[in-house]
């Protein structure tokens, strides 16, 4: 058997063996703890022949993504001498000391190989520490595809750190254009990939995406007044449309098939949810005046939503099905866009404060609200699927970008998808 053959073996079985003692790993970093201290991570060049280019990309790539995390610092490539980066993949290639004497606590090694069109990668993490394997696995894909199996690496390492799947692979929704024209676009978080879903020459606005993937809600002006449009993505057909009189707006999804969103016509406002498969239609509030912004907990027991009942734009929590609308902010005279943490503890929402609207969070009772974002019109946040990030919009610097930032408002980045100003951003499947 070939020295090759065996190190992909054992590759296989270290692998195996990693993912079935997952649930007793240590987990190095208290990611929703108050505070927390971040690990630097040094990643040298992967390995590979014939292929220079593509393997400074990926660690590069790999960089960026664990950077973007806000949960490593990662080392500069000119703290890495030639014997460091010289050196090969597998612990016994390995001085450990050396890395740890230059401050790098975990080590991500990587090796890139071409087999005919497919490109793959084995990786491996280890704690420099005592040279514990904290992470090994085999990615294959196609050449022109090798981003994707960065952003899962990059996921992976956090999988193996904070016991938490990271969010590199994450794709986002969002809308873009301009005063008089905005389209739906759905893209990678790196800002690939960009792939346009709407295109009316009109306002559409509020996008949602189903956890499946399967469903786009939205509003659009296309037909002359704000509808609402649930589309099936498989089978590139309208599911379900409200033509209704009155505005529809808020979009919002509490699993793969149930929806919610808000209608206001006349003097009233309702918060409906609907089955989008057998068109069950169901009342959950309604009220004279404002009531919008819904949002669900993901067992949807619970929602958050914005009413005007006591004169101004609050927020209000209500246990479903019958319970009685909580309000839960009293600073200030407006409070609007809330969202719920799939982890069920947080809600992030707008305030206004001195001209300004910031991004915000608190506890479901209220309680221990906290300015996330600093000046500028914010708005628009949304929680990852793994409740760890906060998603959003920002006209800071004179126009509408999307930014992230962690959930307790450390680590914000700027991202970039189109020329157009871009709002309204969700986590899509």
């Amino acid at each position: 058997m070939t020295k090759h053959r065996m190190t992909l073996i054992t590759l296989v079985m270290i692998t195996l063996l990693f993912t079935a003692n997952m649930a007793h790993a240590t987990v190095y970093l208290d990611i929703f703890g108050k505070s927390f201290k971040r690990i630097t991570i040094g990643i040298p060049p992967f390995k590979g022949e014939n292929i220079d280019r593509s393997r400074m990309d990926m660690s590069e790539l790999l960089n960026k993504d664990l950077d973007m995390s806000g949960f490593f610092i990662v080392a500069p490539q000119s703290l890495m001498d030639k014997e460091l980066t010289d050196e090969g993949i597998e612990k016994q290639e390995i001085k450990f000391s050396n890395w740890k004497s230059i401050g790098i606590e975990l080590l991500c090694k990587g090796k890139i190989q071409k087999i005919n069109d497919d490109l793959v990668l084995e990786a491996f993490v280890y704690d420099t520490l005592d040279g514990a394997l904290m992470l090994a696995k085999r990615y294959k894909t196609k050449a022109e595809d090798w981003r994707k199996i960065v952003h899962r690496l990059a996921d992976d390492i956090m999988l193996a750190i904070t016991g938490e799947k990271g969010i590199m692979s994450s794709k986002i929704v969002f809308t873009s254009g301009g005063k008089n024209r905005k389209d739906i676009y759905m893209a990678d978080i790196d800002g690939f990939n960009i792939k346009r879903m709407t295109n009316y020459r009109s306002i559409t606005l509020s996008p949602s995406i189903s956890p499946n993937g399967r469903y786009l809600a939205y509003t659009s002006y296309r037909e002359g007044k704000p509808n609402l449009y649930i589309i099936d993505i498989d089978k590139n057909k309208e599911a379900y449309v409200d033509r209704t009189e009155g505005m529809k707006t808020g979009t919002t999804w509490i699993g793969n098939t149930i929806f919610g969103y808000s209608h206001t016509s006349g003097r009233y406002s309702t918060i409906y949810t609907l089955n989008v498969e057998n068109k069950d239609k169901n009342v959950v509030q309604r009220n004279d005046g404002i009531t919008t912004s819904p949002s669900f907990t993901t067992d949807g027991t619970k929602m958050v939503f914005v009413s005007d009942m006591h004169g101004s734009a609050q927020i209000f929590i209500k246990d479903l099905p019958s319970g009685s609308p909580k309000r839960l902010t009293y600073s200030g005279t407006y409070n609007t866009s809330p969202v719920l943490s799939p982890k069920g503890d947080l809600i992030a929402f707008v305030a206004k404060f001195e001209g300004a609207f910031e991004i915000c969070t608190m506890n479901l009772d209220g309680s221990n609200q906290r300015v996330l974002t600093v000046g500028g019109i914010n708005d628009s946040p949304q929680f990852s699927p793994c409740g760890r990030y906060i998603i959003y919009s920002s006209n800071k610097g004179g126009r509408y970008n999307i930014y992230l930032m962690l959930f307790n408002g450390e680590n914000k980045k700027m991202l970039k998808f189109t020329d157009g100003e871009e709002t309204q951003p969700k986590f899509a499947p």
